[in-house]
């Protein structure tokens, strides 16, 4: 199986400058780059995995990128190569709260990109940089958003922290089941999802200061999970969920866990001979007697509207699976990504 969600591009060649080293970006400097939101606790993280809290969320550094332009030359110097910021509301001593190391300082004259991405801990590649991020994203091991933010700024930011504007890059997919049979006792017992894009490049360029990330994902050559025309048991899984002993099922489907998984934005509409992105589950069927029955079913090609149905970043989809004695109905709803006190789909700082 493959393990990582590959997200490649190509490398922006430019050299890179440090310059005095110090502890966090020093306010009394006048001149040191920081980062932040003029009314910062106003924004909070808007994620749907985990907790929304402000206070879990500022625990959980981002890292970033920066590029300053030359006005001689327009040519991009970079200051900032993955370079982690955390929060130190405490004993930091940035204007924001938003410390790293070592510190970098405005030069007099140009402008700067930035590009950054929460959380810090995904495994960015080498070839990663302001103009295009590259990373490394295990959505079959990792079940943890991740998010994007961009900001080009004069020189010395007229005094101010960056502002970090995150977006959502990924898509909420999750499965619930129910029975309509109170008399039949149903129990799942595994599912895992086939046929879906999971390696992608992700672009984001300077000229779009607000980047639509739904669209900007560039999918890599073999992308597609592996499926066995024959056997679907010997397909690549993406995300296998199993119990031994079952989810027993009611007839209502709010009483199953709203477990989300994390995918790509991706169009599940494949041309003809490209097997359909599908669902693969097996659960058990008591009546007069128990029957185990493993089915395959294709993810709904188009929406409520009648639209062709794509799965976009900042937005999750649920799965409704209705189990009946003798067949599976599925139904597909779609909302926005959860919001605490912030635009929707994004995090302010």
């Amino acid at each position: 199986m493959r393990n990582h969600l590959m997200i490649w591009a190509l490398l922006l060649l430019g050299a890179c400058t440090t310059s005095e080293s110090s502890p966090t970006p020093d306010p009394e400097a006048g001149n040191a780059i920081s980062f932040g939101i003029a009314q910062q606790e106003s924004g909070r993280a808007s994620t749907l995995i985990g907790s929304t809290d402000q206070a879990d969320f500022r625990a959980q550094p981002f890292a970033v990128y920066g590029d300053w332009i030359d006005p001689r030359t327009s040519a991009p110097t970079e200051v900032f190569h993955d370079v982690e910021v955390s929060y130190q509301p405490q004993q930091g001593n940035s204007p924001s709260g938003w410390n790293y190391s070592p510190v970098q300082y405005w030069e007099p004259a140009g402008e700067y990109n930035f590009r950054a991405y929460w959380p810090a801990s995904a495994h960015v590649l080498g070839t990663a940089s302001a103009e295009t991020l590259a990373l490394e994203y295990s959505m079959l091991t990792r079940n943890e958003d991740l998010m994007v933010a961009y900001n080009h700024v004069p020189t010395k930011n007229n005094g101010e922290p960056v502002a970090l504007q995150f977006h959502h890059t990924l898509a909420a997919v999750a499965v619930k089941f129910h029975t309509l049979n109170s008399g039949m006792t149903c129990r799942v017992k595994e599912f895992f999802f086939t046929s879906l894009n999971y390696i992608g490049a992700l672009p984001y360029y300077s000229t779009d200061t607000t980047p639509d990330v739904t669209e900007s994902w560039i999918y890599a050559e073999g992308s597609r999970s592996y499926v066995d025309p024959d056997n679907i048991f010997l397909s690549e899984k993406l995300r296998p969920w199993s119990d031994p002993e079952g989810r027993t099922l009611t007839t209502s489907p709010d009483d199953y866990p709203e477990e989300f998984d994390l995918f790509l934005p991706q169009s599940l509409v494949v041309g003809a001979g490209t097997p359909p992105p599908s669902i693969t589950f097996t659960v058990d069927i008591e009546w007069d007697s128990t029957d185990t029955v493993s089915t395959t079913i294709a993810l709904p090609t188009t929406d409520s509207k009648g639209e062709e149905m794509v799965w976009r970043a900042g937005k999750k989809y649920i799965y409704v699976i209705t189990v009946e004695a003798d067949r599976f109905d599925i139904e597909v709803k779609s909302c926005e990504w959860d919001k605490v006190d912030a635009v929707i789909g994004d995090i302010l700082f």
